[in-house]
């Protein structure tokens, strides 16, 4: 932050000092605009004033709804950051005959806030897995979403009309494009959010949580699925091919098509869980610490896995939402089916075979 500060105050002075020599120099304004605006030097000083202008800004924004960063967060933003700007430049390479001042202004925008998206997921994530929050963090976060939802729709807004009024292909398609994704992930990630809410006001008895919450992703998956292939059908006939979208269309996909596997994996698990996992008895659950290493409270009934483990029901079936191994010893959480798995090997051996893994490496 300091180091922002030094070079913000040198910008205003450079600004400053060739504002001065513009006026002094030509005595009226419009030649002093005109000299401001043609001459290089002038224009690279006024350029970098605006980005630490936006840079100020983008501060503030972070300040005020989020207060200082976590480690994770500032990580993220680092990763996130280095990735979308390469990405951004292969999409200036496919505009680049809109390249302009105001181009470059609306890209430095579009990055900034991307990274106060990543940064409002991410909160949200630590807010769904701290135990005690405070009001003010509520309230901070909700009106980060708010604010981010009404930033992504004044610029759609102003891309889309933009794009019917000339009614031709340019660069506020890729715009447009961008910050319907953002507004999209923003009321993903608010919905997300108001079911966490909801599960907290019911004191975590809320069992459908798990699903709604797949189908909210599963949703929003597919739409960003649907608008990358849109946009890179569009582009592809007006421009060419759009590199900056392979990755993302990529990635899209995969987490779209693990995620409908993995869903499809839970149900099969979770349809009958009294019937594959067999109760604890008292003497299994005296035999153990009785306590469910998942949520880190006692037990006085539990399942019992094919690994011998001891969890709590709605426990289990939380932690199968996300993964589908024993959260103490990994081994594969599946129905038995005469002494086999439904990876037709029994678990035993399965056993045998992770731990000559771990030896091996």
């Amino acid at each position: 932050m300091m180091r922002l500060q030094t070079y913000a105050g040198l910008s205003l002075i450079a600004t400053l000092a060739v504002i001065y020599h513009a006026f002094n120099s030509r005595g009226q304004f419009y030649p002093a605009m005109v000299y401001l605006s043609t001459s290089k030097i002038s224009l690279v000083l006024l350029l970098n004033m605006g980005l630490v202008v936006m840079c100020i800004l983008w501060q503030m924004t972070k300040k005020i709804f989020l207060g200082p960063l976590r480690e994770a967060e500032v990580e993220r933003l680092n990763e996130q950051s280095w990735r979308e700007l390469m990405e951004i430049l292969f999409a200036i390479t496919i505009f680049r005959q809109d390249f302009s001042v105001t181009f470059l202004a609306m890209v430095t925008a579009l990055l900034l806030i991307k990274g106060l998206h990543w940064l409002a997921q991410k909160r949200v994530e630590y807010i769904e897995t701290t135990p005690t929050v405070t009001r003010l963090s509520h309230i901070r976060i909700v009106s980060f979403l708010g604010f981010l939802l009404f930033i992504d729709s004044l610029f759609l807004y102003d891309s889309m009309n933009y794009l019917i009024q000339t009614r031709q292909a340019s660069v506020s398609l890729f715009f447009a494009f961008e910050y319907m994704i953002l507004a999209t992930t923003t009321v993903s990630t608010f919905v997300k959010y108001v079911f966490y809410i909801s599960d907290m006001l019911m004191e975590g008895q809320w069992e459908n949580k798990p699903v709604y919450t797949f189908y909210l992703e599963l949703i929003r998956d597919l739409l960003h699925l649907s608008l990358y292939l849109c946009f890179f059908m569009v582009i592809f006939m007006n421009y060419g091919v759009p590199l900056h979208l392979i990755r993302e269309l990529y990635e899209t996909f995969r987490n779209f098509r693990s995620r409908v596997a993995d869903y499809v994996r839970y149900r099969k698990i979770t349809s009958n869980m009294n019937d594959r996992f067999p109760d604890a008895t008292p003497e299994e659950l005296n035999a153990s610490d009785a306590t469910c290493i998942i949520c880190r409270e006692e037990m006085t009934t539990a399942k019992k896995l094919i690994c011998g483990h001891l969890f709590h029901v709605h426990c289990l079936r939380s932690w199968l939402e996300r993964q589908h191994t024993c959260p103490t010893c990994r081994a594969l959480v599946v129905p038995t089916e005469n002494g086999t798995n439904v990876a037709g090997s029994r678990p035993d051996v399965q056993q045998g075979i992770i731990y000559s893994l771990i030896m091996f490496r």
